[in-house]
């Protein structure tokens, strides 16, 4: 997997509500987000501290000119910071797409852009030993509005050795 991301609006506000925004910096070696991702997640941060916080670390850029959405996603109708986010991933190979959207996720795997979502920035701290159980941040972020199929994320949980009704 590729040690630099481009990340888009909903991992930053489902980790930041969860009080683990700084995970993101910790798991890799650069992190972009593109302009129009900051627009999108500054209406819904309360406390300024925590997000400022990590946009002032050295391994992450916010870019400041749109990107020019590629025609291959342009048709797939996303939203603009899922678009932008799959645009520069494909201008720029081996960065991975950080995005939930389903939508969003379909075009990455259609357009052969590497991806990973909350829950997989989760399971991925747990493997790297950031933190000690995936399970208890999972239930955190479904409370802070993620939505999957319990089922599904069950099964993800169950390759950390993990599971919704473990604690």
């Amino acid at each position: 997997m590729a040690d630099v991301w481009v990340c888009n609006a909903s991992p930053l506000i489902l980790l930041h509500r969860i009080g683990h925004l700084r995970l993101l910096s910790k798991l890799c070696n650069s992190i972009v987000i593109p302009q129009c991702v900051i627009e999108e997640v500054l209406p819904y941060e309360d406390d300024m501290t925590e997000w400022k916080a990590f946009l002032g670390f050295p391994n992450v850029s916010k870019l400041n000119n749109a990107i020019i959405i590629e025609p291959q996603i342009a048709g797939w109708d996303l939203g603009k910071g899922e678009s932008e986010v799959l645009s520069w991933a494909v201008k720029h190979p081996g960065y991975e797409a950080i995005l939930d959207d389903l939508e969003a996720r379909k075009c990455a795997r259609t357009i052969g852009v590497q991806l990973r979502g909350t829950i997989g920035i989760i399971l991925l701290a747990k493997e790297k030993g950031l933190i000690p159980k995936a399970t208890p941040l999972a239930r955190a972020l479904i409370d802070a509005g993620l939505r999957f199929d319990t089922k599904w994320l069950d099964a993800a949980l169950e390759l950390v050795g993990e599971g919704l009704n473990t604690h």
